[in-house]
């Protein structure tokens, strides 16, 4: 989704935006301090709510008190946030939260960030200045500071708090980072995808303050789809590895089984094996192929637009390459196959004396099939491959 300042209308240097579902305690207060803050700094600004459902009062006192009001019936943190985001005419974006635990007074200093023309993307961090009092202590302690760590393992970035929910950014960065994640995990999608996308990134200092109203934070079904979001943005780690290791281990396996090459007291590795080798090779193959299909994706968004590998295979790489490989992988497994099941009728329905190779057959079928449909899959999303 590209923003764009609403046509005939005059474009304010910033939007603050807030997502709100049932917040009448705290809105008033926060859209007062807002207003107050772009006052006495002279910054031309905007105040954008995004209504998500409130059944309080909390859409009359922001319209009363002479906000731009959004309605976004679908549910959801970071659903908020797009449509909020959407109606936003600023030059520069600022997210927070409409519970008052963000100092809003501190707005010009993260617009001051981006005026700069240092940062493209400047974040808070509740950790940074010892802020994080009134986090509760299982996000405090355990929550929030795994899923940095975690974050900052899969892609080598240096956030001290990934999950901080006040930040500002320019129209150009949102527009490179494209967030869809419709829930909490939204704050984390952002992170990510600033850092995928090049963008030039500051933490600085805040202090949480306490929450006035009820939390929508639902602490473990929101952890893990934070969780699932780093493990499908990761594909190097999550993918590669372990699909490398299993799909080379399983072909090492078929060939000692098929060649006899480890023996114990005259009797060589067999059909356990085999189907183990089975197992390992396909299982390989098919997490490999979530990888490419992974790669492909981020390539598709342009985060991985200067990816010397991807722009590599995406050079050599056609349909039909993929459809003659997997085509000939199963044609030579069937073949195979085919020998195998003549030989098995022609001693009877007797057991076969080789039976591995049966199980290697099997493998070249799969991957076979697995290869033609997945290049169907790999060239239907490379048809959109973003900046050129």
């Amino acid at each position: 989704m590209t923003l764009s300042p609403q046509e005939n209308e005059t474009q304010p240097l910033v939007s603050v935006v807030m997502p709100c579902l049932n917040e009448e305690k705290a809105l008033g207060i926060c859209i007062e301090k807002i207003r107050k803050t772009l006052t006495e700094n002279n910054i031309d600004g905007e105040i954008v709510v995004s209504d998500n459902g409130s059944t309080d009062r909390s859409v009359e006192i922001a319209t009363s008190m002479g906000t731009r009001v959004c309605h976004q019936p679908l549910r959801g943190y970071g659903n908020a946030y797009l449509k909020g985001f959407e109606h936003a005419r600023g030059k520069y974006l600022i997210m927070a939260d409409a519970d008052d635990t963000y100092d809003l007074t501190m707005i010009p200093q993260f617009l001051s960030e981006l005026q700069s023309g240092n940062y493209d993307f400047v974040t808070g961090s509740r950790y940074l200045g010892k802020g994080e009092k009134h986090i509760t202590w299982l996000h405090r302690y355990v929550g929030n500071p795994i899923l940095t760590m975690l974050l900052n393992i899969f892609f080598g970035t240096r956030y001290s708090d990934v999950y901080c929910g006040y930040r500002a950014f320019t129209r150009e960065a949102f527009d490179k980072i494209r967030p869809v994640s419709p829930g909490m995990e939204f704050n984390l999608e952002l992170a990510i995808n600033a850092s995928l996308s090049g963008l030039r990134i500051k933490e600085i200092p805040i202090i949480l303050g306490p929450r006035l109203g009820e939390s929508k934070l639902n602490t473990f079904s929101d952890g893990w789809r934070s969780l699932r979001m780093m493990l499908i943005y990761a594909p190097n780690k999550v993918f590669l590895i372990p699909g490398l290791f299993l799909f080379i281990s399983g072909m090492l396996l078929h060939l000692v089984v098929m060649l006899r090459l480890i023996q114990s007291d005259g009797r060589a590795l067999g059909v356990v094996s085999a189907m183990m080798a089975l197992t390992m090779s396909v299982t390989g193959f098919q997490v490999l192929s979530l990888w490419l299909h992974a790669k492909t994706y981020s390539w598709s968004r342009r985060f991985d637009r200067n990816n010397t590998f991807v722009l590599g295979f995406y050079k050599l790489f056609k349909l039909e390459t993929g459809l003659m490989a997997g085509f000939l992988l199963t044609l030579i497994g069937t073949v195979i196959m085919g020998v195998l099941v003549l030989k098995w009728f022609h001693l009877g329905l007797m057991p076969l004396p080789r039976p591995e190779f049966a199980a290697f057959a099997s493998t070249l079928i799969i991957i076979g099939l697995s290869c033609i449909f997945s290049s169907l899959f790999i060239s239907a999303m490379s048809m959109s491959k973003g900046e050129p």
